[in-house]
């Protein structure tokens, strides 16, 4: 449920940014996130049964048995062995998370009613109908809350937060939480709960809702109904998502080491991220030359350069901080630059970057001075500096070989 915009259809479609959208897969009415070859991660309330598949984007794979990860709410399925995830989701290190950005998924319900206070101010809204599509929304991670049992990752909903500010209803449950580590969105929540249910001041009807200000509403703790006095400082109310860092011993143990590493990304396992079988089955929307966000990029290039062939956009890497993007091309004293990321060879992509400068769009050579620095085992943000100086015009592209 977003502050800023209660159309049911906002938000339903990829933000772009490749902030986790791509691993979220459909688990009954729910949402769980590939964590290993053969391993997906949810919320254990959700419940579930043995046979159930995780869609990952119209593919279909089978769970055979699952665990529960002791003393939290998190629980982990494992799927068929002949039919493994192609990549999954890299999991937060647990380092910096309190004050982050955070992109939230779930399948949660629609922004109901208003929710006014006895002096008929907006506090919030009710939770409208539930129906199960997959939303985005981005908050902020307040602090860690532990409790005798676990640990959570706890965001507010805010009046003054950041754009897309959201809160989770019921059906969200199982989605995750990725924040901004190393260059890559990891895995950092998995969703279990918000605070409620709420009454207006005095002793209104019980119901459950996004709460951006509790000033008249009373809570109930699960004991005792307790209030906010009108005109009090602003309280929001919070929600709760299982902290998966807290499980990564566990996970390394029972999982196995690939949750504490980046799976390789070739071009097919890439694909497998945006497109469904039928796309990937069709040359026509999914080969490496197709355009089919009609931006212009066409999906080799989009997988050469971190960006997503589903959203349309001409994104050009910021100087010095880039993750993502179309190369970015400068003239610094009186040499041509180009700065982009680039796959490592370590990633499993088979790709080589030709940076190439030219006087004539004729011919081309290879030269430059490199700078780079590994962003993570899997992305380098490189720039190259033309040996030549001129005052004349000269020119620079990027050429990208794919081999497979």
């Amino acid at each position: 449920m977003l502050y800023e915009n209660g159309d049911p259809a906002h938000n339903s479609s990829t933000p772009g940014d490749n902030s986790g959208w791509q691993f979220e897969g459909k688990f009954n009415f729910f949402l769980g996130v590939p964590i290993a070859p053969h391993f997906f991660i949810t919320a254990a309330h959700i419940g579930g049964t043995i046979g159930n598949p995780l869609d990952l984007h119209g593919d279909l794979y089978i769970t055979i048995g699952f665990q529960d990860i002791p003393d939290t709410d998190l629980r982990v399925w494992e799927v068929q062995h002949t039919k493994p995830f192609p990549t999954y989701a890299p999991i937060s290190n647990g380092l910096g998370e309190v004050g982050a950005l955070v992109t939230v998924f779930g399948r949660g319900t629609q922004r109901g009613a208003e929710v006014l206070n006895a002096s008929n101010q907006l506090r919030g809204w009710a939770w409208g109908p539930g129906d199960g599509v997959k939303r985005w929304g981005r908050n902020m991670i307040i602090n860690p809350s532990v409790s005798l049992t676990t640990e959570f990752l706890v965001c507010h909903f805010d009046e003054l937060g950041v754009p897309d500010e959201c809160h989770l209803s019921v059906g969200d449950s199982g989605g995750g939480m990725f924040l901004l580590q190393d260059g890559l969105w990891r895995l950092a929540g998995i969703h279990y709960a918000v605070d409620g249910p709420f009454r207006v001041i005095p002793e209104g009807p019980s119901f459950s809702g996004a709460i951006f200000n509790r000033d008249g509403l009373e809570i109930f703790d699960g004991t005792d109904w307790t209030d906010v006095p009108r005109n009090s400082f602003d309280v929001k109310s919070s929600f709760y998502s299982s902290r998966v860092a807290s499980s990564l011993p566990w996970l390394t143990q029972n999982v196995g080491p690939e949750v504490n590493s980046l799976a390789p990304e070739s071009y097919p396992a890439w694909q497998k991220l945006y497109f469904s079988p039928a796309q990937i089955a069709d040359s026509s929307i999914s080969g490496p030359t197709e355009d089919p966000d009609g931006d212009g990029v066409g999906n080799l290039t989009e997988y050469a350069l971190n960006l997503d062939p589903t959203f349309n956009e001409e994104l050009v890497m910021t100087a010095g901080t880039g993750l993502r993007g179309l190369p970015l091309t400068r003239y610094e004293n009186d040499r041509l630059t180009i700065e982009f990321v680039r796959r490592t060879a370590a990633s499993g992509a088979n790709l080589t970057y030709f940076p190439e400068f030219s006087d004539d769009l004729v011919t081309w050579t290879a030269s430059g001075t490199e700078i780079s620095s590994n962003l993570n085992s899997r992305w380098q943000r490189v720039k190259i500096t033309d040996s030549a100086t001129t005052n004349s015009a000269r020119f620079v592209r990027l050429r990208i070989i794919h081999t497979p």
